[in-house]
């Protein structure tokens, strides 16, 4: 049984030898300012450094809930999972414990 599912990874930095970086290009291709922190859209937060971009993800699993009676349902825009009943997916199940 997995206790924590989160995780973490860092993207080094290019630069030419000699250099000074200007910044951090994150996966879309912006220019991130050096100490800077952003969620992006995979729900996870980002900061640039000399080292280059970390990110780690902000999701937090539902587990111990009914799985026989409910379902996990992810929302992209508050980065959560929360457990429904199938029958009625309006009506919440109860969670014991969350994981990130």
């Amino acid at each position: 049984m997995t206790s924590c599912d989160a995780y973490c990874y860092v993207s080094p930095l290019r630069v030419s030898l000699g250099s000074q970086p200007e910044g951090c290009k994150d996966l879309q291709g912006v220019l991130r300012s050096l100490k800077t922190q952003w969620k992006n859209n995979a729900c996870e937060i980002c900061d640039c450094s000399y080292d280059g971009i970390t990110c780690c993800s902000l999701v937090m699993t539902p587990i111990g809930y009914d799985e026989n009676n409910c379902n996990a349902v992810f929302d992209p825009e508050t980065c959560t999972h929360i457990a429904v009943q199938k029958e009625n997916p309006l009506k919440p199940c109860e969670v014991p414990i969350y994981i990130g």
